[in-house]
């Protein structure tokens, strides 16, 4: 146990500078880019990986998505989830998130995502969420939108119901709806809890959790993207794909040997990919 204890400490004494120093220069990069959108995500999408290596958080390769607009919902587990989605999603498809109003309103956290375009949606009341569609549906014809159906976190084991509100863009503007599928892992490819965020946990708590455990791996599934549909119909096909994905996902997966080096795929110009090591 105190070997243990001693591990945890010397992890967290030995991550945590460097968090400090990538988040401020990724907080500095991002706001200094704000009059240019296209370098401004590429330093999201560079800082966004430096803050995962930071806390030895192991990442897949890039997402391969199409730069046409897409409705993207993905299971949600923690406020590590942005920071992943950002360093593996595609600088063309220029996706915005959409979170809610409470989030604009965060010390530091909300101007910086009001800074990157990020929209917000107030979930207080069904009324006022229903009127905030027609702004986003006109800004999904020209972005794709990523959002968190669950309207809330779990632990990764399953996935919650999922609330049907959001896929009415897709029924509005006929773009298509692409699940993905998170998941993080220890060493031994089991599933690992150290990421999650979960009800009163504050968000200081939940970074030095982070920063005591071992290496974590993300794994991303794309599942099939699905046509336009009446919003329940398509909440209720994309809640069985991820729930599906969920029980096949619970069986270890192989397990990886502590952080990868690096390398730069071919004809890249994104963040460096993890090799196993």
């Amino acid at each position: 146990m105190a070997m243990t204890r001693l591990r945890q400490g010397g992890r967290c004494v030995l991550r945590l500078p460097f968090v400090i120093l990538t988040l401020l220069g990724l907080l500095l990069s991002v706001t200094a880019t704000a009059r240019w959108p296209s370098l401004q995500r590429r330093c999201l999408r560079w800082g966004s990986w430096a803050l995962c290596h930071a806390f030895s958080v192991r990442l897949p390769a890039p997402l391969a998505l199409p730069a046409s607009p897409q409705l993207i919902v993905v299971n949600h587990i923690s406020w590590l989830d942005v920071v992943v989605l950002s360093a593996l999603l595609p600088p063309a498809s220029e996706t915005r998130f959409l979170a809610k109003a409470e989030v604009g309103r965060w010390p530091v956290i909300g101007p910086f995502a009001r800074g990157l375009g990020m929209a917000f949606i107030d979930r207080t009341s069904a009324f006022r969420s229903y009127r905030a569609l027609p702004a986003l549906a006109k800004g999904l014809q020209a972005r794709s939108l990523l959002f968190f159906p669950e309207g809330t976190t779990t632990d990764g084991v399953g996935v919650a119901p999922l609330k049907p509100m959001g896929f009415e863009l897709a029924a509005r503007t006929g773009v298509p709806v692409q699940p993905l599928f998170l998941r993080y892992c220890d060493g031994a490819g089991r599933l690992s809890p150290a990421p999650a965020f979960l009800g009163d946990d504050t968000l200081l708590e939940s970074v030095l959790r982070l920063a005591r455990a071992p290496a974590v791996a993300v794994e991303v599934e794309r599942l099939p993207a699905l046509p336009a549909a009446p919003r329940k119909a398509l909440a209720r096909s994309v809640e069985e794909g991820l729930r599906a994905v969920a029980e096949r996902r619970l069986a270890p997966r192989p397990p990886f040997r502590g952080m990868s080096f690096l390398r730069r795929s071919p004809g890249s110009d994104g963040p460096p990919q993890g090799v196993a090591g």
